[in-house]
């Protein structure tokens, strides 16, 4: 008999790196957050309960580094399942970093929601610990109507920790639950894009990366890259 093909359809992967920064570098940038949150209106498009701020910190160089690191990787691993993206990696020219904070009061979440126009979404928490997880749906069961047995439907929670930074594809529907501690939850949150125009987001990246000029673009702080 012979042997089955397989071909990869639809598929997501969440990128875990643990411990980000030193105890010293997080305490650092967390004061640059709340010291920011304390002068600055919080921007357009936030949840209830929820501080957001789109200023750059000085101290969080380090920070872009793991970022762009876990992108590249990221990449990596999906050049050998998806041949198309893999072949617009080859073409791309320019990486664009867009990255937002986020303290969340308690009793404050984030609604259900994707980062459509990213091909990265991702986040680094500073203050997490016990301040709620964050939940991933499959976008084919949103409303829980296929088969409970049904392959990767139900919904995956994740319980974050201080210096967690996570990556996923950004289209994918996520949530995070009400803050019940009497803690604030702070973190970064961050969106990637390739070969960026302002009309519309193009994939994807490869070959020696430097980092750009700083800018802002809808609100958000960005930082593009160039290579070739």
């Amino acid at each position: 008999m012979s042997k089955s093909l397989k071909m990869p359809l639809v598929h997501s992967d969440l990128f875990i790196k643990e411990n980000v920064g030193t105890e010293e570098q997080r305490k650092k940038l967390k004061q640059e957050i709340l010291e920011d949150k304390e002068k600055t209106p919080t921007i357009l498009n936030s949840n209830d309960g929820c501080w957001r701020g789109d200023n750059y910190y000085p101290s969080m160089e380090w920070l872009y580094e793991d970022v762009k690191n876990l992108v590249m990787e990221s990449n990596e691993h999906y050049k050998i399942y998806d041949n198309k993206f893999a072949e617009m990696l080859e073409k791309c020219n320019n990486t664009r970093y867009t990255h937002w904070t986020n303290v969340n009061e308690s009793g404050s979440k984030n609604l259900l929601h994707t980062h459509d126009h990213d091909c990265w979404a991702g986040i680094y928490y500073l203050q997490a610990d016990g301040t709620g997880c964050i939940t991933f749906h499959n976008p084919a069961n949103l409303v829980q109507s296929c088969p409970p047995v049904s392959v990767f439907t139900r919904r995956v929670e994740i319980t974050p920790k201080d210096g967690d930074l996570f990556m996923w594809p950004g289209w994918l529907p996520h949530e995070v639950e009400l803050n019940k501690s009497d803690k604030q939850r702070i973190n970064i949150a961050w969106g990637v894009n390739f070969n960026y125009v302002d009309s519309y987001p193009m994939p994807p990246i490869r070959g020696k990366l430097e980092w750009g000029k700083h800018t802002r673009i809808k609100n958000h702080f960005t930082k593009e890259e160039r290579h070739g």
